[in-house]
């Protein structure tokens, strides 16, 4: 386990590779027709444009090692997470209308905490995790929700099965969690996006939480346009983070089936190709940004979906079949491009996501907690799957 300076030494270092490297990660892969590091590491770039698909993460190491002379990656060693004694299996039924990546998640994060008596779970959905927690770790459980229908839906089954759970419904963001952490000694949250993960972590210091386990998403969802750090040490850190660069420390798909990766590459494709017509018939060159858009539009070709495009613009297209045409194939083409310059990207989001995680364990650690940062399941589960745990000290 690595002490508050230890995490705190980590957290510079990273930082200072991040900065040092910001010119790689810190870019628009839509926004260019050209690779955006021609100017600057036109070596790499070559070698980039003659590769033949898209280079893994392994690769990426290899030609940045190769062809900036200065690049060395980023290391870094978690400490093992001591798991509890083993718990009681619930039986098949208590997982029933839970699907099963889901439901493994919930699994692999209870085994990875040791809560106390009353536990609030934060951002409750249905209460999944917490009817497993009141079950496994026989504890009460305080089930936080926004939505009245999940609080109902979520009390009729803690009810049916007999478990220590009540809801209550609640906007956690209007303070209203407070006084259900201040009666409590234990706060979970799985998956709770941006600034519902922050809001806990401030109101359990309030409170004095004397537990916190917390799996931290969605950076990105925030009412910032920038990142606002927790930590002093983030807050004098190098690094100053954007909504796009927090939507890539969180942008990793591995848990998506053939037919939703085949939608996503069909969507950029019809995206990069819209904007190439757009910068050739208005004159132009910058990326033009449109909404996101329904997935059954995909289904109706590229001439639909250019023709929302230009509505959404209030724009006015009149162009040939054979012309259209073109410019799907455009598209596609680009898309191997933006994938290229994705993977190097890619390359950094780890490191993104793990400046993130420190940042909030060293505000943790900086009011009196002692954590731990580990994995709780395999990234093939969920790409989430980093879990910080926090006890305040005597």
């Amino acid at each position: 386990m690595l002490s508050e300076e230890g995490y705190q030494n980590l957290f510079k270092q990273l930082d200072a590779w991040l900065f040092e490297h910001k010119r790689l990660w810190d870019v628009q892969a839509f926004h260019s027709l050209e690779l955006p590091w021609l100017e600057t590491d036109p070596e790499m770039c070559q070698w980039l444009s003659c590769h033949e698909g898209i280079p893994s993460s392994d690769q990426v190491e290899a030609a940045l090692l190769r062809f900036l002379p200065s690049f060395a990656p980023m290391q870094w060693n978690w400490g093992d997470l001591t798991q509890p004694d083993a718990l009681v299996e619930p039986s098949s039924h208590f997982k029933a209308g839970i699907k099963g990546r889901k439901w493994s998640q919930i699994e692999a994060f209870s085994r990875s905490i040791q809560p106390t008596s009353e536990v609030v779970e934060w951002c409750a959905g249905k209460g999944h995790l917490g009817k497993l927690i009141a079950f496994q770790h026989q504890c009460a459980v305080h089930s936080l929700e926004w939505q009245a229908s999940l609080c109902e839906a979520g009390q009729a089954e803690a009810s049916k099965r007999q478990i220590s759970q009540r809801f209550s419904h609640t906007d956690v963001l209007k303070g209203e969690g407070k006084s259900a952490l201040c009666d409590a000694s234990s706060a979970v949250a799985l998956h709770a996006c941006g600034d519902l993960h922050s809001t806990l972590i401030e109101q359990a210091i309030e409170a004095h939480i004397q537990y916190l386990a917390i799996s931290p998403c969605c950076y990105h969802l925030t009412n910032s346009s920038n990142y606002r750090p927790l930590s002093q040490a983030a807050l004098a850190a190098c690094t100053h983070l954007s909504q796009d660069n927090l939507k890539l420390a969180v942008k990793e798909v591995v848990t998506a089936g053939a037919r939703e990766q085949r939608l996503k590459d069909v969507e950029l494709a019809y995206r990069l190709g819209f904007d190439a017509l757009q910068r050739h018939v208005l004159q132009q060159d910058s990326y033009l940004t449109v909404p996101s858009c329904g997935k059954a539009l995909l289904n109706d070709g590229f001439a639909a979906f250019v023709d929302w495009a230009s509505q959404q613009k209030n724009l006015s297209f009149k162009l040939s079949s054979e012309a259209l045409q073109e410019f799907e194939s455009i598209g596609y083409q680009r898309v191997m491009q933006v994938q290229k310059v994705e993977s190097v990207m890619q390359y950094f989001r780890r490191s993104l996501e793990l400046w993130l995680v420190l940042d909030r364990a060293l505000r943790l650690e900086e009011t009196g907690y002692q954590t731990l940062i580990t994995t709780f399941c395999d990234k093939a589960i969920t790409p989430r799957n980093i879990l910080i745990t926090a006890n305040l000290r005597a």
